[in-house]
C-alpha cells in the first residue's frame, strides 16, 4: 500500500526506522496506519510469551478473479475490501499483524479478566462483522481461519528498520484452515476455529473450545458452528479440533438481515 498521509507518521517511524522514512517522500509498506497501536502493543506484550486468538482473513479465488487486470485495476478491487476488514479488526481492539496482498493477520490477546471473557465478546463481534461486511458487499468472497494459544511477539530490529511479528502454533493451525477444502468455495463468507490437541488434556481441550465456540456464537449470531466429531490431522501440527463457521442466510423478504443485535456495542 502506498501511503503518504500526515496520520500514519507514528506508524511508519515504528515500522520502517527513520531512516526509511526521511529518504523517501512516499512508503510502501504492508499494512495500514490504522496500525498506530503496534508500538504500544510491543511494549506491553513484547518479547514474551502470551495466550492469544490469532486469525486469517483472505480472499477466495483472487488470483484468478484478477487474471489480466492492471496493478491499478487490482488495488481498486482490493482496497475497499481491505480497508473494510482492517475498520472491523482494529474497531474491537486486534492488532493487525500483516497484510501480505489479499490476507490479513490479526492478534487478539488474552485479557487476565477472569470475570469476563472480554476478548471472546469482541472476537464474536469481530465474525458478526466481518460476516455483515461479506453480505452487505457482494462483492468479495473470503474465509476466515481462528487459533487460540501461546503465541511469541517478538521484535525484529535492524539499522533503518523496525518489525514486531507473532509466532506460535495458533498462527500455522489458523493459516492452514484456510487451505481446507471445506473453506475452499465461501459464498460469500465462511470460517473455522482449530485448536491444536496433540499433547494436551482431550477433558480441557474439550471444555475449553466448547467455551470459545459458546461465545462466540453468542456475540456472533450470524454465524452456526458446526464441530466436527474426529479431529482433523494437519501437516506438520498434528491432530486439531475443528469447528466450522457457517452464515446464517436470515432474510426478510428479499433482504438479508444484516443487524445482529448481539453484533452491536454501545
Amino acid at each position: 500500500m502506498i501511503l503518504t498521509d500526515s496520520d500514519t507518521r507514528d506508524y511508519l517511524l515504528h515500522r520502517v526506522g527513520e531512516k526509511k522514512l526521511i529518504t523517501h517522500r512516499t512508503i510502501i509498506t504492508k499494512a495500514f496506519g490504522g496500525n498506530k497501536r503496534a508500538p504500544d502493543f510491543l511494549s506491553t506484550y513484547g518479547n514474551s510469551d502470551i495466550k492469544a486468538y490469532v486469525g486469517f482473513v483472505d480472499l477466495a479465488g483472487f488470483t484468478s478473479s484478477t487474471a489480466g487486470k492492471t496493478a491499478s485495476d487490482i488495488a481498486d478491487y482490493l482496497n475497499p475490501f481491505l480497508e473494510s476488514v482492517i475498520d472491523i479488526l482494529t474497531g474491537r481492539g486486534a492488532l493487525v499483524d500483516k497484510m501480505i496482498g489479499d490476507e490479513i493477520m490479526f492478534i487478539l490477546p488474552e485479557t487476565e479478566e477472569d470475570e469476563m471473557f472480554v476478548e471472546l465478546i469482541y472476537l464474536g463481534q469481530i465474525v458478526g462483522k466481518l460476516h455483515n461486511f461479506a453480505y452487505k458487499s457482494q462483492e468479495y468472497r473470503y474465509r476466515i481461519g481462528l487459533s487460540y494459544g501461546t503465541v511469541n511477539i517478538y521484535h525484529l530490529n535492524g539499522e533503518g528498520y523496525s518489525e514486531w511479528s507473532a509466532v506460535g502454533e495458533p498462527v500455522h493451525v489458523a493459516k492452514r484452515l484456510n487451505s481446507l477444502e471445506k473453506l475452499s468455495s465461501p459464498d460469500p463468507v465462511i470460517g473455522a476455529f482449530g485448536y491444536s490437541i496433540d499433547g494436551i488434556d482431550s477433558e480441557y481441550v474439550r471444555l475449553k473450545f466448547k467455551t470459545i465456540l459458546g461465545i462466540i456464537a453468542g456475540s456472533a449470531s450470524s454465524f452456526d458452528h458446526i464441530v466436527e466429531k474426529e479431529p482433523t490431522t494437519l501437516k506438520g501440527i498434528g491432530q486439531v479440533s475443528i469447528a466450522y463457521l457457517l452464515p446464517r442466510k436470515k432474510r426478510i423478504g428479499s433482504e438479508i438481515d444484516l443487524a445482529p443485535k448481539s453484533c452491536t456495542r454501545s
